[in-house]
């Protein structure tokens, strides 16, 4: 038995994702120019159908925009995988922050899992969490924009849209993770200093 919640993510993450499927479909079908105008058609659908329910008017609006530029940008561009070159900005603003963070000395990964795992405030001088946080950090980076640079590189379109409609599970799943991880470090770490002190 499903709960509303369940069904209201499983919704939203079907609006999210249905104007890069018929924009995939639609290029596999026919051509660029009419992938792309199905593609905004399915974004302004989505947004009326939004709007009508009520339900995340917000993201409604910032999802039917995105996808509109997508449509613009794979037509301007002339090819069907720049349709993910705009997505492909966050990723890439996010590894921009991670190594900046990095080449400060103060990693991304730590700066914000380790508060919310309740970390001690001098992490840094901490050579264990230091490195745990600097590996995410680098993980995270890597992960964020790898994929998708290759697959753009290699034209594979229709994984570059799988990969557009996962990311944000994706992103969900690496965070819980980095924040088990880290929370994992911390405790054995302040176990380790407890046992010290005995």
């Amino acid at each position: 038995m499903t709960t509303p919640r369940a069904t209201s993510v499983a919704t939203a993450a079907a609006a999210t994702g249905a104007p890069t499927l018929v924009f995939l479909a639609a290029d596999g079908i026919s051509s660029l120019r009419p992938a792309s105008a199905a593609a905004t058609v399915t974004a302004v659908l989505v947004l009326a159908w939004r709007l009508r329910a009520r339900r995340q008017v917000r993201h409604a609006v910032i999802g039917a925009l995105l996808a509109t530029a997508c449509a613009a940008v794979a037509a301007w561009t002339g090819q069907a995988r720049g349709f993910f070159l705009l997505p492909m900005l966050i990723p890439a603003v996010a590894m921009a922050a991670c190594l900046l963070s990095l080449a400060a000395d103060r990693p991304l990964a730590g700066l914000v899992a380790n508060r919310v795992v309740g970390g001690p405030p001098g992490w840094r001088s901490h050579r264990v969490l230091h490195r745990f946080y600097a590996v995410a950090t680098v993980v995270i980076a890597l992960v964020s924009l790898a994929a998708q640079v290759a697959l753009y590189r290699w034209s594979e379109v229709a994984w570059l849209g799988l990969l557009h409609i996962l990311m944000g599970p994706l992103w969900a799943a690496i965070t819980a993770l980095s924040i088990l991880l880290a929370r994992m470090t911390v405790t054995r770490e302040r176990n380790a200093a407890e046992a010290g002190d005995c």
